[in-house]
This record gives C-alpha cells, sequence and structure tokens, in this order.
C-alpha cells in the first residue's frame, strides 16, 4: 500500500493527491494545521474519489477519533505508541462493543446515515513507533491488534541522538530490532522527503506499507526546479 501525507488544510490538495498513483492519503493532524471542518470536508473527498484515507492523530483525543471515525475514515494512524495500555485503549474506543470494543454508534455517514449495517466497520488501525522506548516495548504492544505498526524515522534518530542520520549505528540497530519483531506485512514507514525517497530502494523489502512525501516537499521541490533567472 502507497500512501502520501497531506498537511495542508485544502481540499485541492487531497482531490490533485487522489488523481495521481497513490492508494490513498494520510492527513495529518499532527504536523498540519486542519481544524475539524476542513478535515472532514478532506475526507469526504478522498474517500468520495475512491481512494483510502487515513487520519494521524497526535494523543488519545477521544472527540478527535469519534470523528473521524464517524466522517468514515479508512483508517487512524496514532503518534508515538511506547506502550500495552494505550494500545489497548485505543482499539478498545475505535471498536463497536461487538467487536469487543467501547465505540458509541450513531447515525453518520460512516454508515451512510444509518442506512448500512450500523456496525460492520472495522478502521485500519495503525501505531506509530518512532521512540526508543517504543521499540523496547514493541514485543509487548504487538500484543494490541494493530493492522500495521509504523516506523517514524525522523523522531527515532532524533529520539536516539542522532536526527537525520540514516547510517547511524544506533538508528539503524533499532530499525533492524524493529524488522525482527514484526512480519513484513504488519511494517509501514513514513518517508516523507523525495530525497529520502531517491535514497531507499530496498525499503519494499521490508516494509509493505509506504507513506511517500507529502504536500509541502513535493511544493517546496516543484519551486526548486524553476529558473528564477528567466524572469529576471
Amino acid at each position: 500500500m502507497n500512501l502520501t501525507l497531506q498537511t495542508i488544510p485544502s481540499t485541492v490538495i487531497s482531490e490533485i493527491f487522489c488523481l495521481q498513483k497513490f492508494d490513498g492519503i494520510v492527513l495529518d493532524t499532527e504536523h498540519g494545521c486542519f481544524n475539524n471542518e476542513s478535515l472532514y470536508s478532506c475526507i469526504q473527498v478522498v474517500t468520495g474519489m475512491n481512494k483510502k484515507c487515513f487520519v494521524r492523530i497526535t494523543d488519545f483525543n477521544k472527540q478527535l477519533i469519534r470523528m473521524c471515525l464517524d466522517a468514515g475514515v479508512t483508517g487512524l494512524i496514532f503518534s508515538t505508541i511506547e506502550d500495552e495500555e494505550i494500545g489497548d485503549r485505543i482499539i478498545k474506543y475505535c471498536n463497536y462493543p461487538s467487536k469487543n470494543g467501547k465505540r458509541g454508534m450513531g447515525l453518520v455517514r460512516q454508515n451512510s446515515w444509518g442506512q448500512k449495517n450500523l456496525d460492520e466497520y472495522e478502521p485500519i488501525l495503525m501505531a506509530q513507533i518512532e521512540t526508543k522506548r517504543g521499540i523496547q516495548n514493541l514485543n509487548t504492544i504487538k500484543k494490541c491488534k494493530f493492522d500495521y505498526f509504523v516506523l517514524g524515522p525522523y523522531d527515532l534518530s532524533s529520539d536516539l541522538d542522532c536526527p537525520g542520520d540514516w547510517e547511524n549505528e544506533k538508528y539503524c540497530l533499532h530499525v533492524k530490532m524493529m524488522c525482527d519483531i514484526l512480519p513484513r506485512e504488519k511494517l509501514g514507514i513514513f518517508i516523507p522527503t523525495i530525497k529520502q525517497i531517491e535514497k531507499s530502494h530496498n525499503v519494499r523489502d521490508h516494509f509493505s506499507m509506504i507513506v511517500m512525501g507529502m504536500d509541502t516537499d513535493f511544493l517546496k521541490s516543484g519551486m526548486e526546479k524553476i529558473d528564477y533567472e528567466v524572469f529576471s
């Protein structure tokens, strides 16, 4: 599964991304500046164009989780998961009681305002692993029923005091630990910049889900290619 990251709260960006070859979009509430209305609108555009739509969430925010699920997202990505306790809380809150969860039920966009079976929806849930503690606790975190465990390379390298140094021995060791603990079909990774994508030729060998590129980097890279001297 190939996804890309959207941080700019614009339905136009969502639509342009959906016209590309990505399987879907990750709407980023961690580093983006979405409000509830813009987030809901972008979810409508992405799912309306038959693409997968995920939202990355910073913490256990019940109101935001509920709104995204009710809007009909394909799934949610939870940032900085470090222990089994928070993982279990997330899984329970995102599923209906019929799936051993605690999610409230309403007539919402996800079930076509009550026209579909109310409890048939099972969102794809992902735990983002991006700290040394998260890697060290991965054997217990994996007991939670997350569909994917997603490596956050920038935060992990920063936590290991080697920000952006992908050849660093400590960083490589922790990535290997993650790949040894979990099967490829459960592993995902964020590769946000074009330069990093170009250096990650063998990433598909280890990760089955890749979030590649982001709106701001695509814009910046496009601007860098313009020869401004033509206009001077």
